[in-house]
């Protein structure tokens, strides 16, 4: 059976993992890096409209700063806490604070990059690219919705990934 393709988030992963945990050992410890990068990544992928975002790598530098500070307030509050009564079980009942004003903003605006990015692809590619991606359908599932082939699927949505790929790089620079 032929390999297939890299998905976008497996070329990004590839390409700035390493960077990343360097990154988040700075920012959250050694212990932690690697579990920040992983969370970091997942919510790139869980992101409701990733089409948005202009720029995947800062997207993710981003992610780890704010996720690294989230880890750092909730140590200092389950310290605190545990110096002012003993006890560490009334913690689980505590839940993270929403993302910040200014962290919202730079995510939407991110968002917005990718949706422009994914305007200049035709209709059918952009498509395809969406209901692979934000879908999760298969590319057979994708042949019948759009009237297309299953392999052409399969090309529309590595066009696409290669597009999104291509354009993100060059807004890294």
């Amino acid at each position: 059976m032929p390999k297939s393709k890299p998905s976008l988030f497996d070329r990004l992963f590839q390409r700035h993992s390493q960077e990343l945990r360097a990154f988040a050992g700075l920012r959250g410890g050694n212990e932690l890096a690697e579990d920040l990068v992983q969370e970091a990544y997942l919510r790139l992928m869980q992101h409701p409209e990733p089409e948005s975002i202009d720029n995947a790598r800062a997207f993710l530098y981003r992610t780890i700063a704010n996720l690294s500070v989230d880890q750092h307030r909730r140590q200092s509050v389950r310290e605190r806490f545990h110096v002012e009564t003993g006890d560490d079980q009334a913690l689980h009942d505590i839940t993270a604070a929403e993302p910040l004003p200014e962290d919202q903003l730079a995510s939407e605006q991110e968002l917005q990059s990718l949706n422009r990015i994914l305007l200049e692809l035709p209709e059918t590619t952009r498509n395809a690219f969406v209901l692979y991606r934000l879908e999760g359908l298969s590319h057979k599932e994708i042949g019948r919705r759009l009237g297309i082939s299953e392999r052409n699927s399969v090309r529309l949505v590595g066009f696409a990934a290669q597009h999104v790929l291509l354009r993100f790089d060059s807004t890294d620079d």
